[in-house]
């Protein structure tokens, strides 16, 4: 299981680790998508570790932020590591994905910001 914690602002914080491997992709995914229905419509926060970012991390974040999307989720990319961002913002190719430096300025951005609707995959 993926470590995680609601904010007092009602923030999921998923805590995912950068250097992800190929094995742990699937039970991360199913970790995510448990998250996700058990704190339904809540903004949710991806928390990168420093290590550098695995194909296996890459595909998971394009995953949850595809769940996060049809659902009407909000999701935000922790990554502290300028590399991590930068890899992030190249091979994703997501449109909409954002990623921001800190866990803080995340947690306001999704507190302040109204819920975005649902779409179609």
């Amino acid at each position: 299981m993926l470590p995680f914690n609601v904010t007092e602002n009602g923030v999921l914080i998923i805590h995912l680790p950068a250097d992800l491997d190929i094995a742990g992709r699937a039970s991360a995914a199913w970790a995510i998508d448990g998250y996700l229905a058990a704190h339904r419509s809540a903004p949710a926060v991806l928390e990168l570790s420093d290590a550098p970012l695995s194909p296996a991390a890459v595909s998971t974040v394009v995953r949850t932020h595809r769940m996060c999307r049809t659902a009407g989720v909000q999701l935000t990319v922790v990554a502290t590591a300028a590399e991590t961002r930068r890899t992030l913002e190249a091979q994703t190719g997501v449109a909409g994905l954002v990623i921001e430096l800190t866990l803080s300025v995340a947690d306001a951005a999704l507190s302040d910001a109204p819920a975005p609707v649902a779409t179609a995959a």
